[in-house]
């Protein structure tokens, strides 16, 4: 039973398309009847009938190859045929409104033949199975020459009328949903535009979630300098280093605040409905007051010995370079202060087509410890997608200076804008 009721609801959903299509090519019908008759008649000026054809054909043929009329035919084979076709966004190439025309022109002509199917065989099929030999001469007139059939016979030709209309929306429905796919669905141009459309989402997602690793990591990593700080200097003096735990505990606050509203622009960039709101809080940027400065100043809170060698004024960087550049020195840092020994330097260098980060720390002997490597985690390849997406280059490993051995990062990002369009002659 349940798949004799899907069958029909398929049936129902396609002669209800069928017939949209039926109708409106009695449209077209209707008109162009209208001015043959019009033709026909000597007492019109004919250069009258052949201006208001030409202005009437104008109307008439260009539904096919408008956009609207396409995205209304995509619904509406969504919604009837079942048929996941994506709606069209943006501009659409001239082959798509050309098979969007072809499209157009089949669905009339076969929803006119099924309509057609339905006004003839479904009447005559309905009289052939009520007659009987009592009703006379006026169903005799109206089934013609198969009056003269015998009872039976009658009914069994009307019931096989009857289910042929129905045939006829079927089959027709599906010739409709054979071909939609190759009318109506995307141009190779539209499909090379959507798959761009999806790398770039996909690539600003992948930002997103390494600017909240990186800003989440970087906040627990000064937490948790801050408490083992604060620890060590109630272990050392319980009745004088409360004022250093007091500092360390205000400084914990800080960082929360600021990984907590990290945490809620990113989320808030990810939701959907969130547009209004994409400016509330600020992207963190190199230069920007929120930048290279502040992650030195709370990582010195800890008891760090850190050094920062930023030129100023640094110049204008455009802004996904600065905020690239921002998450060198932050993932660099953490790094250098989860895995690495004291001192950590961080220098910034501007060239004239480059700017060059280079992040520096000792290493650290303790066991465990890999002297500023992040072997395990996305840290590093992270840094090195992004710039990669900005066309940037980045090298880290152990390096030797003064015959100790050093971590060393350097980065270098163009001065220029990605998403840019380069200027043609």
């Amino acid at each position: 039973m349940g798949h004799v009721r899907r069958l029909a609801e398929t049936t129902a959903r396609r002669a209800v398309f069928c017939v949209i299509g039926g109708l409106m090519f009695g449209a077209y019908a209707v008109l162009v009847t209208g001015f043959a008759q019009m033709l026909a008649d000597p007492s019109v000026p004919p250069v009258i009938i052949w201006i208001l054809v030409a202005l009437a054909g104008a109307i008439a043929l260009s539904p096919p190859v408008l956009l609207g009329v396409r995205t209304l035919e995509i619904q509406a084979v969504r919604a009837f045929l079942d048929v996941d076709l994506p709606v069209p966004v943006g501009r659409v190439s001239g082959e798509a409104r050309w098979r969007g025309a072809l499209w157009y022109t089949a669905h009339l002509l076969i929803g006119a033949a099924a309509t057609m199917a339905l006004l003839t065989a479904v009447p005559l099929g309905v009289v052939l199975v009520l007659r009987t030999s009592a009703t006379g001469l006026v169903m005799n007139r109206m089934i013609g020459s198969f009056a003269g059939l015998p009872w039976p016979l009658a009914v069994l030709l009307g019931l096989v009328l009857i289910a042929a209309a129905g045939a006829a929306f079927l089959v027709g429905g599906a010739l409709l949903r054979l071909l939609a796919p190759r009318l109506l669905g995307p141009s190779a141009a539209e499909r090379i535009a959507a798959l761009e459309r999806q790398a770039r989402t996909q690539a600003e997602r992948n930002r997103l979630a390494r600017d909240l690793h990186d800003s989440v990591g970087h906040a627990l990593t000064i937490t948790t300098l801050q408490a083992a700080a604060a620890a060590r200097a109630l272990d050392r003096d319980p009745a004088g280093g409360t004022d250093v735990a007091r500092t360390a505990l205000s400084a914990i606050e800080e960082t929360g605040r600021a990984a907590v509203a990290d945490l809620d622009r990113v989320l808030g960039l990810l939701r959907t409905d969130a547009e209004p709101n994409r400016g509330r809080v600020p992207v963190p940027r190199l230069t920007g007051p929120t930048g290279a400065a502040d992650l030195v100043e709370r990582a010195r809170a800890t008891g760090r010995d850190v050094r920062l060698d930023l030129p100023r004024p640094v110049g204008p960087i455009p802004l996904v370079i600065d905020r690239e550049a921002y998450a060198i020195v932050r993932e660099g840092l953490t790094n250098a202060l989860r895995h690495g020994a004291d001192p950590v330097t961080i220098g910034v260098t501007r060239g004239p087509a480059h700017l060059r980060i280079v992040v520096t720390n000792a290493m650290s002997t303790g066991p465990g410890t890999d002297g500023g490597a992040t072997t395990g985690g996305r840290g590093l390849a992270g840094l090195r997608e992004g710039l990669t997406l900005v066309g940037g280059d980045l090298r880290a490993g152990t390096f030797e200076d003064a015959g100790r051995p050093i971590w060393r990062l350097i980065a270098e990002l163009p001065l220029t804008d990605p998403t840019e369009e380069p200027e043609s002659d």
